[in-house]
């Protein structure tokens, strides 16, 4: 497994707080987000670039996470995002797909973004949401009809364990799902409310889902989406991996 962090907890600070948390917390990547008020630019780009401390850490894409704000246009503005993307030379993008038109228009604009994807050596992560959330796919059945009609081999799952949790379908997705499961997005809260909260401060069995997937030889990204604590998050997650004998 690859520890990751995004910089969600810091976001929505000026641009050089999150240059200063990139040269400060150590990581062998970092997922950066594509949305106001840093979406991502060629400034940008180069302002990660020399932030890193290593060429071997990679720096991975979130896109926007409000396609509702976006409409009909998401898709043109995800392709922005993918190929911001490619100049990072980052592993993967994460998108939350909306429901545009109907579900069919969405699978073909998926399989169209992730032909786009693949000219970069990119996979196209599609991220579970919850059902409140109605525009995105958010249910076990939409990935699974997904995944069996488009034949984009680049297109993958990034597991947000914390919509799963709510939605009480970790384990149906792990089951079903894991040879698509590129990357896990890892954070806690009530089993209620999307809190993004730091490790242990909820409810989420975390230790033990990690524990079953390095039992399946899980080696994808496990990436700490949480609001706050982050570091502390961050050194539970390498305890458990080195217990793991992952890391």
């Amino acid at each position: 497994m690859i520890p990751c962090v995004s910089t969600l907890f810091v976001h929505e600070s000026p641009f050089s707080k999150i240059i200063e948390w990139l040269k400060r917390i150590e990581v062998k990547a970092w997922e950066i987000i594509d949305e106001k008020p840093n979406e991502l630019d060629i400034k940008k780009i180069e302002g990660y670039k020399k932030a890193v401390s290593s060429d071997l850490t990679l720096i991975n894409v979130h896109g926007p996470y409000n396609p509702l704000a976006f409409g009909p246009f998401l898709f043109k503005r995800l392709e922005n995002t993918v190929s911001l993307a490619g100049l990072l030379r980052s592993s993967y993008v994460v998108i939350h797909a909306p429901k545009c038109e109907d579900f069919e228009t969405t699978l073909k604009n998926l399989e169209n973004l992730s032909s786009i994807a693949s000219k970069f050596g990119i996979k196209l992560l599609v991220e579970n949401c919850t059902s409140n959330e109605s525009a995105y796919l958010n249910t076990l059945e939409d990935f699974i009809i997904l995944f069996d009609t488009t034949c984009a081999k680049n297109l993958g799952l990034c597991l947000d364990l914390g919509h799963a949790y709510i939605e009480r379908n970790v384990d149906d997705f792990l089951s079903r799902l894991y040879e698509k499961l590129v990357n896990i997005h890892l954070h806690d809260n009530d089993g209620l409310r999307d809190l993004h909260m730091p490790l242990d401060s909820g409810k989420i069995p975390w230790r033990r889902i990690l524990e079953s997937l390095a039992k399946k030889g899980y080696e994808g990204f496990v990436t700490l989406e949480c609001k706050s604590s982050v570091e502390e998050s961050l050194n539970k997650l390498n305890e458990t991996l080195i217990r793991l004998n992952i890391l």
